[in-house]
């Protein structure tokens, strides 16, 4: 009797853990979702407009493994409107049809209409409070419209993941004018007073690469979109910024030309910065002082040139550009190179005073007192410099 009695109780106790565990009720199966990779914004006519790139990854798959000659994987685009994102974002799901996952965006891009206080923080407000959402997305601003930039295919007929707008490390390792930028980067320099907010501006190019002498549109950063102080987003290109990586830290390598009295001696690949900027305080007055050291290799060396000259004209070289890029900076009400933010890490209650609490710029074309610029050329490739 004993025996039987355990034995339906380990019964009963088997069964009531069966009915108490959980399944996967709510699963989808993999051909049953639409799979988020990019997301773009735009404001325009008192609307939102929400624009979402998803890819099938089954034929993403297809495309990574097979040859490079297969047809593109189709890229599909869903567009939307309403008068808030949440708003928007419900009149898509309205026509999706399947289960849209967002956990795996990669990219997000905002137009120009978007790009002020009110609305970035709409922006990531909305996109903050999905479950999903990452906060390692890549973020760019664009001029062009979204639905162009979201529907353009890679080089060689690969997935469209393998591209500047979802992989940028690449490209930027091998020219780094301008900085990829994560979403938590901007969301945390736009939420610092103190901070210029910088956003990449990704297009389109038809010119650098042709498919058998035919036009093919592929994504290119032409320039860069920062805060004026206390007002929108001010877009500068790229021969607006000359000199603008010089003083960026992450900065990998960028060319820089030696020439004198029109004469091309050669060229360098200019990197690995170490960067020092100190505000120097006379009362009311503020004035900077940057220091920077650069290693450089000659990658190309046209007319024989000493050493040390060499090193003063790519010196003075690099400061010219640097001066240019922070003129234009300041014709625009833009600190490109964040000297404000040193102030404000020194002497706030100074920066509160001088600037308005953040309302105003508190730069001219005096504010930079020193600029010292050092460079070294420990790498000449395989031929040794024989000056």
């Amino acid at each position: 009797m004993n025996r039987l009695l355990r034995r339906c109780v380990l019964g009963l106790f088997s069964l009531s853990l069966v009915i108490m565990t959980t399944g996967c009720w709510s699963a989808y199966e993999i051909q049953q979702v639409d799979y988020a990779k990019a997301i773009g914004v735009d404001f325009k006519d008192g609307m939102y407009h929400i624009y979402v790139q998803t890819l099938d990854f089954s034929s993403i798959a297809k495309s990574e493994s097979s040859s490079k000659t297969a047809e593109p994987p189709p890229i599909w685009v869903g567009h939307a409107e309403g008068k808030t994102m949440s708003l928007a974002m419900n009149e898509l799901w309205r026509a999706s049809q399947l289960h849209i996952a967002w956990g795996h965006v990669t990219a997000i891009v905002l137009a120009e209409g978007v790009l002020n206080n009110k609305h970035i923080k709409d922006v990531f407000d909305m996109l903050g409070r999905f479950p999903e959402a990452r906060y390692t997305t890549w973020v760019y601003g664009t001029r062009e419209p979204l639905l162009d930039i979201l529907s353009t295919a890679s080089i060689y007929n690969l997935s469209p993941l393998d591209s500047i707008l979802h992989n940028p490390l690449p490209s930027y390792m091998e020219n780094s004018l301008f900085a990829p930028v994560l979403s938590f980067e901007l969301i945390a320099t736009h939420n610092d007073p103190a901070t210029t907010t910088y956003l990449p501006v990704i297009s389109l190019n038809k010119e650098l690469w042709l498919q058998n002498k035919k036009e093919h549109d592929l994504f290119l950063i032409e320039g860069a979109f920062f805060e004026r102080t206390g007002k929108n987003f001010e877009f500068m290109s790229h021969n607006d910024l000359p000199g603008y990586h010089w003083l960026v830290k992450g900065m990998r390598r960028a060319p820089l030309l030696i020439q004198k009295d029109n004469v091309i001696y050669g060229a360098l690949s200019v990197g690995l910065p170490t960067i020092k900027i100190k505000p120097i305080i006379h009362g009311d007055h503020v004035t900077f002082s940057i220091d920077a050291k650069y290693l450089t290799a000659l990658y190309e060396y046209l007319v024989p040139m000493p050493y040390d000259e060499m090193t003063r004209i790519s010196e003075d070289k690099l400061k010219e550009q640097i001066m240019e890029t922070y003129r234009h900076g300041l014709e625009r009400g833009v600190d490109v190179f964040g000297l404000q933010e040193k102030l404000y890490r020194k002497d706030p209650k100074l920066w509160h005073k001088l600037s308005g609490d953040g309302e105003k710029l508190i730069l001219s074309e005096d504010s930079i007192e020193e600029l010292n610029i050092h460079l070294t050329i420990p790498y000449t490739g395989k031929y040794k410099r024989k000056v």
